[in-house]
């Protein structure tokens, strides 16, 4: 059982990362949501399937995550409907009329294989500068778990 000071840290840890998460959510939501909570959440899980076979260490990534350098179309892994239905837990029907909203206002574009997020959408002025944002809000993440002491060295 974790000692009282490891208890404090880990609640303190939660609540930096949950605050973390709604200013990131805050973010993505204005950009992409038009309110719709739900909708940004499927939007990041399209954009997180298309690269997530990309570690952050991969020479490749790295050479494609500037700004202005992004992950090219054709390297974006599709995902289809369902199989974003099954990772967010949703019903089918509820993700594909998102999805087609998405499709319909420009945001993600639908293959054979599924749907991606284009790098085009991504290079979008409102993305980039949400991006930067997203940064600052990970630096204070990391400042709040630092304060709080929390460390990752064990």
């Amino acid at each position: 059982m974790p000692n009282e000071p490891e208890k404090v840290r880990e609640r303190l840890a939660l609540r930096a990362a949950t605050t973390y998460m709604l200013r990131s959510a805050r973010v993505l939501n204005r950009i992409v949501g038009n309110g719709d909570i739900l909708r940004t959440l499927i939007f990041l899980a399209i954009v997180d399937a298309n690269v997530r076979h990309l570690r952050p260490g991969d020479v490749f990534a790295q050479t494609h995550s500037g700004a202005d350098d992004r992950v090219p179309d054709e390297a974006r892994r599709p995902i289809s409907i369902h199989a974003l239905a099954l990772e967010l837990d949703l019903p089918y029907e509820t993700t594909r009329r998102h999805v087609n909203r998405l499709i319909n206002d420009g945001m993600c574009a639908r293959g054979d294989s599924g749907v991606i997020v284009p790098g085009e959408v991504l290079g979008r002025e409102a993305f980039v500068i949400g991006l930067k944002q997203n940064y600052e809000n990970l630096r204070q993440l990391l400042d709040d778990l630092k304060t709080g002491g929390v460390s990752f060295d064990d």
